[in-house]
C-alpha cells in the first residue's frame, strides 16, 4: 500500500494534505539560511585541507547525493508501490549527481566547467524556486530534496573557492557540446513519456519560465529561456574575465 502520511508521505499527486510551506515565505527563507551556512562550512572546510583531504572530501560528497538519489529512487517502488517516469534521475541536477561522480574520481576541466556554469545556476534556481512546497518540512522528499540542491551548489563552490577551479569563459564550448549532446534526445522523451526533464517542455511552476510560457507559449518559451541563460553566464563569467585583464595589465 502506498505511503499516503508520515515522514515518506509521498505527496504529487495530493498535494495539499502535506501542510506545505510557500515560496519565499519564512519557513523557505530559514532554511535556505541553514543551508547557506552549511554551503560557507563545507567551502571552508575544504579550502584549508591539504590535496588529499580535498579529493577525499569531493568524493565523500559525491558518494552522499549519489546515496541521497538512491535512497529516494528505492522509496517509489518499496514504499509508495508504484514508479513516475518524471523521477528518473533525468533532470540538470540528477544528471549533476553523476558530474560529480567523474569529477571527484577522474577530475578534468569539462565537468569543472559543466559543474560551475550549468550545475551550480540550476541548483541556485531549484532551491529559490522549489517546486516541492507541497511537502511538509519534515518529510523525506522535502528534506531529501533542500539536502541534496545545496551539495550541488557547495560542490562547484569548493572548487572555486579553493582556487581548483578558476572559470574561463573560453571553455564555455565544453557545457555548450554538453547541452548539444544531450537537450535533443531530452526533448523528444519528454514528448515521447509526456515528462518535463530539464523543464524544455514546459516551465517549473512559481519560477521564471512560467512567466515565459505565459508570455510566449510552447515551445517558444525557450528563447527567452536561453536569453536567461546566456545573461547568468555573462554575469559568471564577467567578474573572471575582468580580474584576469587586470591581472595581465598589471604584469606588463
Amino acid at each position: 500500500m502506498p505511503i499516503r502520511e508520515g515522514f515518506f508521505a509521498y505527496l504529487e499527486d495530493i498535494a495539499g494534505q502535506g501542510g506545505g510551506f510557500a515560496l519565499f515565505g519564512r519557513t523557505h527563507l530559514s532554511v535556505l539560511g541553514g543551508l547557506a551556512l552549511l554551503i560557507y562550512v563545507l567551502c571552508l572546510v575544504f579550502k584549508r585541507l591539504g590535496d588529499t583531504g580535498r579529493r577525499r572530501m569531493l568524493k565523500a560528497v559525491a558518494i552522499t547525493t549519489f546515496s541521497m538519489e538512491a535512497v529516494r529512487q528505492i522509496t517509489f517502488p518499496l514504499l509508495q508501490g508504484n514508479y513516475w517516469l518524471e523521477n528518473l534521475p533525468l533532470h540538470l541536477c540528477a544528471l549533476s549527481i553523476f558530474i560529480e561522480m567523474v569529477h571527484a574520481f577522474f577530475p578534468n576541466k569539462t565537468t569543472k566547467e559543466i559543474l560551475y556554469c550549468l550545475c551550480l545556476p540550476g541548483a541556485i534556481a531549484a532551491l529559490l524556486f522549489a517546486n516541492w512546497t507541497m511537502y511538509s518540512l519534515l518529510n523525506f522528499y522535502c528534506m531529501q530534496s533542500f539536502v541534496i540542491h545545496a551539495l550541488h551548489v557547495a560542490f562547484p563552490l569548493m572548487l572555486i573557492t579553493s582556487g581548483e577551479h578558476r572559470p574561463n569563459a573560453r571553455q564555455l564550448w565544453r557545457p555548450v557540446l554538453f547541452l548539444a549532446v544531450i537537450l535533443p534526445p531530452i526533448y523528444f522523451l519528454n514528448q515521447k513519456l509526456s515528462t518535463n526533464f530539464f523543464f524544455i517542455n514546459a516551465g517549473s511552476e512559481g519560477s521564471p519560465l512560467e512567466i515565459f510560457i505565459n508570455w510566449v507559449g510552447v515551445p517558444w518559451f525557450l528563447i527567452p529561456y536561453a536569453c536567461l541563460l546566456a545573461v547568468a553566464w555573462l554575469l559568471m563569467y564577467l567578474p573572471w574575465h575582468t580580474n584576469s585583464r587586470k591581472k595581465n595589465y598589471t604584469h606588463n
